[in-house]
């Protein structure tokens, strides 16, 4: 990689789950693996958390080894659920990323995945062995064949077999008269079929394919793999905005925040892109300066030099992202900072990298579904015209996941309408006996402060739990004290764990490389570049293609990807829901 403007270097990866299509075979329900060039079925395995014994029962075919395109059929209730959660990603050539845990040492480590510690110490170059620190990833070497060339060591073959999806009513009889073969040779080459054949199953047929090289060539197009990528961060640095006497727009930094949050973000992303080299993605990367308005970043995006980028990270805004998109460039977008979801709608090159509202209170009324049908559950919506719209949209979602509760206590949501200082129909509503539950969508601040002031009295009568909207957390008329009292809880886009060993990894790094404390921008530039890094690297340039086959373990938030509409681009679905309590947040599972 050779670093460009601003001296840079690329791209890394944290552990990765894949989620991908499933199939019922025989009333048992399997995830669907298809094999790329490298991987075998221990390194399966190790990331799907299954014992190789249950993918081979699975899979008798899998007993010859594996071939590139093959699908394996991974049982999803041989899941072990402990080994689950640090479960490493695949990467490229049956390599496998690791992210160490508290107490682990490379020996262990090496033990686990039945490789040499000096392949281990040789792969991961500057690897301190003696301090061995939580949160640090390790690329984990194919496990080289064994002696006697267990199949499960084998790297998966290119070699043009034939692999069968069992339909209902086949047998080898039709299989052998349809592929010319003796039924028996199938059955030998599927490991003896001992549990005969499902419908459903994967067969791998002994015979070259009928000749057509178009499932090898979509293969090859999803992908576009290649051997170096171009990236492009469009930052709003608007360095010109930082004169504090012709701007009068600094904070008490000497710094306009724009240029703040954009600089934070690049230095996070830095850091990303530092690690992703060392997995082996290989890029040319670009910084340019867009500003923060249509003057600075029209030229600038219009400019054809910056139109062969294989991954945009930026714009902020979303005019930009919008122009940039109208532009004969094909690479992926990512908007990477909060914008409402209009930024992806007629953009399939768009990828929005932060949930919005609408995800936020989705998910946040789930939660009361799921957690609170039995209780007496009130959605307290004010007379106030600007919030009836989010009013009505929380009524409805909140209707459908009550009703999908089994036991739910009332088969309709219980709606109270008061006035901005009018609380007392809310008080009303309380009930002595029962656990209370208050939805409250809105941002109102004078709604909101005389709602919390007239409900704290109320806690030493009541059972009480408050679910409201992340701005709650910004007011400063609303003491954090008060907000521990009424168990408030919220939905968020992002939020950072202090106590994860990776997070303060992290931070250490950051002091160590910038000198300051890394903001919750850092945290962004870190993870955005991580997880499309990530997505480059695993899927090549067309990986929005394959969102549903990534997973990766970022710090401050996940991705769930899903396309808004045929001829939109993505959104990021995933939310946390968190409480507050002894004067800070927590996550809730």
């Amino acid at each position: 990689m050779r670093p460009l403007v601003l001296g840079l270097v690329l791209l890394l990866a944290l552990p990765v789950l894949a989620q991908q299509p499933e199939r019922t075979v025989g009333g048992r329900t399997y995830i669907v693996h298809t094999v790329e060039a490298g991987q075998t079925l221990f390194a399966l395995s190790r990331h799907y958390a299954v014992p190789v014994d249950a993918l081979l029962e699975a899979n008798p075919a899998a007993s010859q080894g594996l071939s590139i395109g093959q699908e394996v059929l991974v049982p999803k209730d041989a899941i072990e659920k402990k080994e689950a959660r640090n479960a490493p990603m695949l990467l490229r050539d049956g390599e496998l990323l690791h992210t160490v845990a508290k107490k682990e040492t490379l020996f262990g480590i090496a033990q686990r995945y039945r490789v040499d510690v000096n392949a281990l110490l040789s792969r991961n170059q500057g690897l301190d062995a003696s301090a061995l620190e939580p949160g640090t990833t390790l690329v984990i070497p194919r496990v080289q064949d064994l002696g006697d060339e267990e199949p499960t060591t084998l790297p998966a073959a290119d070699d043009d077999a034939v692999f069968h999806t069992v339909a209902p009513g086949e047998t080898l009889f039709s299989l052998g008269k349809q592929y010319e073969l003796d039924p028996e040779a199938i059955k030998a080459a599927n490991g003896g079929l001992p549990e005969g054949l499902k419908a459903g199953a994967v067969v791998r047929i002994p015979v070259p394919p009928k000749p057509s090289a178009e499932p090898h060539a979509t293969r090859a197009d999803s992908l576009s793999l290649k051997a170096e990528y171009r990236i492009a961060y469009l930052l709003p640095f608007a360095l010109d905005k930082n004169d504090s006497v012709s701007s009068g727009q600094v904070d008490r930094t000497g710094y306009y925040d724009i240029t703040r949050f954009a600089a934070q973000f690049y230095a996070g992303a830095q850091l990303a892109l530092d690690t992703l080299e060392d997995q082996g993605l290989r890029a040319t990367v670009k910084v340019v300066d867009v500003g923060d308005d249509e003057a600075a970043w029209g030229p600038k995006l219009r400019d054809a030099a910056l139109w062969d980028e294989d991954l945009y990270i930026g714009p902020f805004h979303r005019q930009a992202a919008e122009l940039l998109s109208r532009q004969p460039g094909e690479g992926a977008i990512i908007c990477p900072v909060p914008q409402s979801n209009r930024v992806v709608l007629g953009h399939p090159q768009v990828s929005k990298a932060l949930g919005g509202r609408t995800d936020q209170v989705a998910t946040l009324v789930r939660y009361v579904a799921l957690q609170h049908a039995n209780d007496n559950v009130v959605l307290v919506c004010p007379e106030i015209f600007a919030e009836h719209e989010l009013q009505d949209f929380t009524q409805r979602r909140l209707q459908d996941a009550l009703l999908a509760q089994p036991h739910r206590l009332r088969d309709s949501v219980v709606v109270v309408r008061p006035g901005r200082k009018d609380l007392e129909p809310v008080v009303k509503r309380l009930d002595p006996q029962r656990q209370n539950v208050l939805v409250v969508p809105s941002d109102d601040v004078e709604f909101v402060f005389h709602l919390v002031q007239r409900l704290r009295p109320e806690i030493k009568d009541h059972q009480l739990i408050v679910y409201g909207l992340p701005s709650w957390l910004e007011s400063e008329s609303i003491a954090p004290v008060d907000l521990d009292a009424l168990r408030f809880r919220t939905a968020l886009s992002s939020f950072i764990d202090r106590t994860d060993p990776r997070t303060t990894a992290f931070v250490k790094a950051y002091r160590e490389r910038f000198g300051n404390e890394p903001g919750e921008y850092a945290f962004l530039g870190y993870d955005v570049t991580l997880h499309f890094g990530t997505a480059l690297l695993v899927k090549g340039h067309h990986f929005p293609e394959h969102y549903n086959e990534l997973r990766t373990q970022p710090l401050h938030l996940d991705f769930r990807m899903a396309r808004t509409g045929p001829e939109n681009g993505f959104r990021n679905t995933w939310i946390v829901v968190v409480e507050h309590r002894e004067l800070g947040l927590h996550k809730l599972e």
